[in-house]
């Protein structure tokens, strides 16, 4: 896989299962609105807030080694060691760093410690054990992700972890609640099962990746493969909180009725950030197996096939949402249809970190952890501050235009720090994906400040502007090879 003709090769199929994968994805936000709707704004903001805590806290068990192993599992394979050499002692070491998590936060709950955090002081002891069990096979779930992308296989990650777990949490709660289970054991049940279930389902592709894994190896982790994760295991938790800095303020500073409108804008906008952050395990091992000559011949190519694909998706979800916000919002019921330009602020913010945040991917690749490790806890020092200072004045729309700010600054500053090692990975055919950006962010004011069109007129501009997209598809020759078109 060391020529550009491999490289392509692997980026043609893995935008394939993209596709195929944001398809897909459609329905998990479907039915996490469909949940706010049937438990109401309290409870889902509750249960939003509460289970990105838990993702949180499984980033911490893992130290990063699902990243580490994204990297490593191609150095074994390199370097002639066992192909799953790293994935088994990982695996026991996270599970075992997250059980003692889990046990830190039942006894806390037992003793009534969640009175002192404001986004938690309304669970119950039984409901906060619940929520933490869900960790122990998300830990794993990371785990089988990254050694997956190691071997590139990244359509298991999609397609178990981005698809099938997240589909998966909500039905099984609206089964339970269906069934008169109370909200306070469905919904974390919900989670614990799609998880365990998605573990189940990597159980004989593993097998099949790694024909010699052993599970009853309990020999350290290869001093390589943890030195290299630490680093990307801080940045990973630093990102986490980062991620999810707006909806945690909100809950605190706001309340559970405005975290639960708030979450599904997140939920609804953030289907334009999944489709930029699938395509950094697709990138990144390019990246890091190009020698400093094909650095300068072909990480342009490659680098500007990913972020006009992951544009041109991200156009065709951002324009439909833009154009019909209140209908999007409608799907979780009317009581969520509130400040529907918030919405708006959200999608711009997302679309600009994808034209510019897969630069994080190529730093990455060059082996640049540090920087992205620095970088990610000044903007969470960013963020918080724009976010304590724009909830109280502005509300729901302070956090969203937060959110757009810290963003910004990503985006420029990683591509400044390229620019500074010498490489600008963007070619002059994407001038068209930052025209179309341009265009949304036009109508996206336009129909907030000057018009008021009806909803034939709006599917009407929507038709027309998904013909443009077509054809600029087709014109840049993105069905061909990077580098042909």
């Amino acid at each position: 896989m060391s020529s550009i003709h491999a490289d392509q090769k692997f980026l043609e199929s893995s935008t394939l299962y993209t596709f195929a994968g944001t398809g897909l994805k459609v329905v998990s936000p479907l039915l996490t609105v469909v949940v706010a709707r049937v438990f109401g704004k309290e409870a889902f903001g509750i249960y939003v807030s509460t289970q990105l805590w838990v993702l949180t806290m499984s980033r911490v068990a893992v130290l990063g080694l699902d990243k580490g192993l994204h990297w490593f599992i191609p150095q074994n394979k390199l370097e002639g060691r066992p192909p799953a050499l790293g994935l088994v002692s990982s695996a026991w070491k996270s599970l075992a760093i997250g059980a003692l998590i889990a046990a830190v936060v039942v006894g806390g709950s037992a003793l009534g410690l969640q009175r002192f955090f404001s986004g938690l002081k309304g669970l119950s002891a039984l409901e906060i054990s619940l929520y933490i069990v869900s960790l122990l096979p998300w830990v794993w779930l990371h785990l089988f992700a990254g050694a997956s992308e190691g071997n590139r296989k990244p359509q298991y990650k999609i397609f178990i972890n981005e698809f099938a777990v997240y589909t998966a949490a909500p039905l099984i709660s609206l089964v339970l609640d269906a069934c008169g289970v109370s909200p306070a054991v469905s919904l974390p049940v919900g989670l614990v099962l799609a998880n365990l279930f998605g573990v189940l389902a990597y159980w004989p592709l593993l097998r099949r990746m790694f024909p010699d894994l052993r599970w009853r190896d309990f020999s350290p982790i290869p001093k390589k493969l943890l030195s290299y994760s630490i680093p990307l295991g801080v940045s990973e938790v630093v990102t986490a909180f980062l991620l999810r800095a707006d909806l945690w303020m909100v809950l605190a500073l706001l309340g559970p009725e405005y975290a639960g409108v708030y979450a599904v804008m997140v939920t609804i906008s953030n289907g334009l950030r999944t489709i930029r952050q699938g395509y950094n395990p697709i990138l990144l091992p390019v990246v890091a197996g190009m020698g400093s000559d094909r650095l300068k011949s072909d990480l342009k190519p490659v680098y500007s096939y990913c972020v006009a694909m992951v544009t041109m998706i991200q156009l065709v979800i951002g324009f439909f949402i833009v154009l019909f916000p209140d209908e999007t919002m409608m799907i979780a019921g009317k009581d969520y249809v509130v400040e529907p330009q918030v919405l708006g602020i959200l999608l711009v913010g997302n679309l600009i970190n994808g034209m510019f945040g897969l630069a994080g991917a190529v730093i990455n690749g060059l082996g640049k952890s540090r920087f992205m490790l620095m970088m990610n806890a000044v903007t969470l020092v960013f963020a918080l501050a724009c976010n304590r200072l724009l909830i109280p004045a502005f509300g729901m729309a302070g956090a969203a235009v937060s959110t757009m700010l810290y963003q910004g600054l990503q985006s420029v500053w990683m591509n400044v720090y390229l620019r500074r090692m010498g490489y600008w990975p963007y070619s002059r055919s994407l001038l068209a994906q930052v025209a179309w950006a341009a265009a949304m962010i036009l109508l996206y004011v336009a129909l907030n400040e000057w018009i008021s069109p009806d909803l034939p007129a709006k599917a009407a501009v929507y038709a027309l502007v998904f013909a443009g997209l077509v054809a600029t598809f087709f014109a840049q020759g993105l069905r061909a090879r990077p580098g042909k078109g």
